[in-house]
């Protein structure tokens, strides 16, 4: 697999921590079937914004070629939402609008 990308601002759920970050990231290059996480991405496709999905669908061979940009990471899907949830309140009230995409990429 290509390298995963991670944003520099990169956001956690809830019970996970920062000093952990390392070896998350190593779980998701080395054994994403094992790591037991939901990520936060850009969407793989100009109609959405962000994409939400189990770590272990980067076993799939799309995403050899073409490695994610996460966003986000939590332990489960419920998590990853209130993450974007928050980003989606941040967005309106930094913003104005809805696009979120922009929002997060500083665009």
């Amino acid at each position: 697999m290509n390298k995963i990308n991670f944003h520099y601002h990169l956001r956690l759920g809830e019970g996970l921590e920062y000093k952990d970050l390392m070896q998350m990231k190593k779980n998701l290059h080395e054994n994403p079937i094992g790591a037991n996480l939901f990520l936060i991405t850009i969407a793989s496709n100009n109609q959405e914004q962000l994409d939400i999905y189990d770590a272990k669908y980067l076993i799939q061979k799309y995403y050899s070629k073409n490695p994610p940009y996460v966003l986000g990471i939590a332990k489960n899907r419920e998590d990853a939402i209130a993450i974007v949830e928050q980003w989606m309140q941040e967005c309106v009230e930094n913003q104005g609008d809805a696009n979120l995409r922009a929002y997060i990429m500083g665009e």
